[in-house]
């Protein structure tokens, strides 16, 4: 999974879900490349609608298990989580609903973006100088001798050298989608995805790696569609 999708910075996102799920209380042990493997405090929420509409949304039985990066590199990042996430319509109010979903993924904040490697070639062209007491170069004034290293002098000549950058951009946010179940006409009752062994595959992030559940419920009536967001607790990949 290339980041490909900017929108917030890794931080913001990770301030506003913190917020989100702290009300929940403290989880007994983050999931960290220290502690690679565990459960992950879910959360609950509810929506209530003018019209008597109740509905809950929740993430339960979350597990993580963050596994060494398969190209054996800093750059790529890979974890397997297990939950369950359920809709619950508490009540109707009195509306006939037409339809309800649920949807389950992951938002994945990498802090820096690995742009890649450039590279270029530098010959003496540039500046006219010789190494010597008091020669004058293009620049309009003598070459300390102190500068000859940095500037990689050969032969009294400005010889040729190789550069290489590496192109960093920064902090990006992709939400990834891992399933989606809809009913039609939904009553009072319960509906929601269970998964297991979901992967996370992050590429190309030289920076710290997060990722938050969430499961989304969405009720539509002929008069309005209404949704809730329930978020996990941060897994720390890097």
């Amino acid at each position: 999974m290339n980041f490909t999708k900017p929108a917030a910075t890794a931080a913001l996102v990770s301030a506003l879900v913190l917020a989100a799920v702290s009300v929940g209380g403290p989880a007994a042990a983050q999931v960290t490349p220290q502690n690679p493997s565990g459960p992950v405090k879910g959360a609950t929420q509810t929506l209530t609608s003018p019209e008597g509409l109740r509905v809950q949304v929740s993430l339960a039985d979350l597990k993580a298990r963050i596994f060494p990066p398969l190209a054996g590199d800093n750059k790529s990042r890979l974890a397997y989580v297990d939950g369950n996430a359920t809709g619950r319509i508490l009540a109707t109010g009195g509306n006939a609903l037409e339809s309800a979903s649920i949807e389950v993924g992951y938002l994945v904040a990498c802090g820096v973006h690995d742009g890649g490697f450039e590279s270029w070639i530098g010959t003496n062209q540039s500046v006219g100088a010789t190494v010597g007491g008091g020669a004058a170069g293009a620049l309009g004034g003598p070459i300390p001798a102190g500068a000859i290293g940095g500037l990689g002098l050969v032969n009294g000549q400005l010889g040729t050298s190789q550069n290489q950058v590496i192109k960093t951009a920064p902090g990006t946010v992709t939400l990834v989608s891992q399933d989606v179940k809809a009913i039609k006409d939904p009553k009072a009752e319960s509906f929601g995805i269970r998964f297991k062994e979901k992967r996370i595959s992050v590429s190309g992030c030289i920076g710290s790696v997060d990722a938050v559940a969430y499961a989304t419920v969405k009720v539509s009536s002929r008069s309005y569609d209404d949704a809730k967001t329930a978020y996990s607790e941060i897994i720390r990949l890097a």
